[in-house]
Protein backbone atom coordinates (compact mmCIF):
# COMPACT_ATOMS: atom_id res chain seq x y z
CA UNK A 1 0.00 0.00 0.00
CA UNK A 2 1.51 3.50 -0.71
CA UNK A 3 2.75 5.94 2.19
CA UNK A 4 1.58 9.17 0.16
CA UNK A 5 -2.06 8.83 0.21
CA UNK A 6 -3.80 10.27 3.12
CA UNK A 7 -6.76 7.69 4.27
CA UNK A 8 -9.09 10.12 2.49
CA UNK A 9 -7.16 10.16 -0.61
CA UNK A 10 -6.82 6.30 -0.40
CA UNK A 11 -10.26 5.96 -0.02
CA UNK A 12 -11.28 8.08 -2.87
CA UNK A 13 -9.36 6.47 -4.98
CA UNK A 14 -10.32 3.13 -4.60
CA UNK A 15 -14.14 4.01 -4.77
CA UNK A 16 -13.42 6.27 -8.24
CA UNK A 17 -11.83 3.10 -9.50
CA UNK A 18 -14.14 0.33 -8.08
CA UNK A 19 -17.32 2.23 -8.54
CA UNK A 20 -18.64 0.78 -4.73
CA UNK A 21 -20.44 2.75 -2.07
CA UNK A 22 -18.69 2.48 1.37
CA UNK A 23 -22.05 1.91 3.24
CA UNK A 24 -22.27 -1.75 4.82
CA UNK A 25 -18.80 -2.67 3.32
CA UNK A 26 -17.01 -5.24 6.00
CA UNK A 27 -13.22 -4.15 5.77
CA UNK A 28 -9.85 -5.54 7.26
CA UNK A 29 -6.53 -4.20 7.37
CA UNK A 30 -3.56 -6.27 7.03
CA UNK A 31 -0.75 -4.84 8.22
CA UNK A 32 0.15 -1.03 8.62
CA UNK A 33 -2.68 1.65 7.34
CA UNK A 34 -2.50 5.61 6.90
CA UNK A 35 -3.38 7.21 10.05
CA UNK A 36 -7.31 7.79 10.12
CA UNK A 37 -7.97 5.29 8.07
CA UNK A 38 -10.74 3.06 9.88
CA UNK A 39 -12.31 6.75 11.33
CA UNK A 40 -12.79 7.44 7.67
CA UNK A 41 -14.25 3.88 7.10
CA UNK A 42 -16.61 4.30 10.13
CA UNK A 43 -17.96 7.54 9.24
CA UNK A 44 -18.74 6.25 5.77
CA UNK A 45 -20.46 3.37 7.18
CA UNK A 46 -17.91 0.87 6.52
CA UNK A 47 -17.46 -1.92 9.19
CA UNK A 48 -13.58 -1.68 9.50
CA UNK A 49 -11.45 -4.80 11.52
CA UNK A 50 -13.78 -7.67 9.69
CA UNK A 51 -11.81 -10.98 9.01
CA UNK A 52 -9.70 -11.36 5.68
CA UNK A 53 -12.20 -14.21 5.07
CA UNK A 54 -15.38 -12.11 5.94
CA UNK A 55 -14.25 -9.05 4.10
CA UNK A 56 -15.67 -7.35 1.29
CA UNK A 57 -12.56 -5.14 1.31
CA UNK A 58 -9.32 -5.54 1.57
CA UNK A 59 -6.30 -3.44 2.33
CA UNK A 60 -3.25 -4.97 1.89
CA UNK A 61 -0.35 -5.96 0.21
CA UNK A 62 0.54 -9.73 -0.12
CA UNK A 63 -2.53 -10.85 0.83
CA UNK A 64 -3.59 -14.72 -0.09
CA UNK A 65 -6.62 -14.85 -2.44
CA UNK A 66 -7.11 -18.25 -1.26
CA UNK A 67 -8.52 -16.89 1.98
CA UNK A 68 -10.91 -14.35 0.66
CA UNK A 69 -14.52 -14.42 -0.24
CA UNK A 70 -15.23 -14.51 -3.84
CA UNK A 71 -15.93 -10.85 -5.33
CA UNK A 72 -13.45 -9.42 -2.53
CA UNK A 73 -11.92 -6.47 -3.84
CA UNK A 74 -8.17 -5.71 -2.26
CA UNK A 75 -6.35 -2.76 -2.32
CA UNK A 76 -2.17 -2.85 -2.26
CA UNK A 77 -1.51 -6.59 -4.01
CA UNK A 78 -2.17 -10.42 -4.37
CA UNK A 79 0.33 -13.01 -3.71
CA UNK A 80 0.90 -15.67 -5.80
CA UNK A 81 1.30 -16.35 -9.71
CA UNK A 82 -2.60 -16.73 -10.77
CA UNK A 83 -4.67 -15.39 -13.76
CA UNK A 84 -4.74 -11.67 -14.08
CA UNK A 85 -6.67 -10.08 -16.48
CA UNK A 86 -7.66 -6.28 -16.88
CA UNK A 87 -11.29 -5.90 -15.49
CA UNK A 88 -11.56 -2.04 -15.72
CA UNK A 89 -9.15 0.52 -16.12
CA UNK A 90 -6.52 0.31 -12.64
CA UNK A 91 -8.64 -2.78 -11.97
CA UNK A 92 -7.50 -6.02 -12.16
CA UNK A 93 -9.17 -9.44 -12.08
CA UNK A 94 -7.45 -12.58 -10.68
CA UNK A 95 -8.94 -15.84 -11.29
CA UNK A 96 -8.87 -17.97 -8.47
CA UNK A 97 -9.24 -21.09 -10.12
CA UNK A 98 -11.65 -24.25 -9.52
CA UNK A 99 -14.75 -22.19 -10.72
CA UNK A 100 -14.71 -19.84 -7.76
CA UNK A 101 -15.97 -16.50 -8.08
CA UNK A 102 -12.55 -14.04 -8.62
CA UNK A 103 -11.35 -11.38 -7.15
CA UNK A 104 -10.54 -7.85 -7.99
CA UNK A 105 -7.22 -5.99 -6.96
CA UNK A 106 -7.17 -2.04 -7.06
CA UNK A 107 -3.69 -0.49 -8.36
CA UNK A 108 -2.66 2.67 -7.07
CA UNK A 109 -0.24 5.63 -7.65
CA UNK A 110 2.65 5.81 -6.04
Amino acid sequence: MTRLLSAQGLIQAVLRRTNLLMAGKRVAIVGEAPPGLVTRLRAMGAHPGSPVEEADLVFGADVRPDLLKPGAVVVGGVRGDLGVTSARQDVLRVDRGGGDADVYVVSLPC
